[in-house]
């Protein structure tokens, strides 16, 4: 592996890797179900969206200002986990919004999620590419790609 600049430190970063996944995967998500039938006015989508955005830039200006201020990366990491776990809330109301609940956790969907790993990173000197690369490669092989698309036509089935 390359030697790693600290302001790309959070590159190799799991936390920064699934919430890029959440990221694009709440892209995917909105644009598919929350239509302008269901969201007239967009700003369920909005808020969504930018709730995935800062969980995922909140890790990366943490790690760029972390070697300046461990007290400024703490606080950016903090508001990563609040915009992420005001994600999660968005996503428990549209099941709820659908009449569905969150799947339990002793449930075989769940377990599945859980059982997901993430390979390490083995970037080169272009951590930028390398970074990407790695990154669509966990999101196109994560099992969690497929129980998503397994609710979701349970889900369809069952209107």
């Amino acid at each position: 592996m390359a030697k790693l600049d600290y302001s790309s430190g959070y590159r190799i970063l799991d936390s920064w890797v699934l919430a890029s996944i959440a990221q694009l995967a709440t892209f995917r998500f909105c644009d598919k179900f929350l239509t302008r039938k269901l969201d007239p006015t967009g700003r369920q989508y909005d808020q969504m969206t930018q709730a995935a955005r800062s969980g995922k830039v909140n890790i990366v200006e943490g790690s760029a200002r972390g070697s300046t201020s461990k007290e400024t990366e703490m606080k950016l990491t903090d508001v990563a986990r609040a915009s992420l776990t005001e994600l999660m809330s968005d996503y428990e109301d549209w099941l709820l919004r659908n009449d569905l609940v969150p799947w339990h956790t002793q449930s075989a969907e769940a377990k599945e999620v859980f059982d997901v790993w993430l390979d390490k990173p083995n970037y080169s000197t272009d951590w930028i590419h390398d970074s990407c690369v790695h990154l669509l490669a966990r999101k196109l092989t994560s099992k969690t790609r497929l129980s998503a698309r397994i609710a979701v036509k349970r889900w369809l089935s069952g209107k």
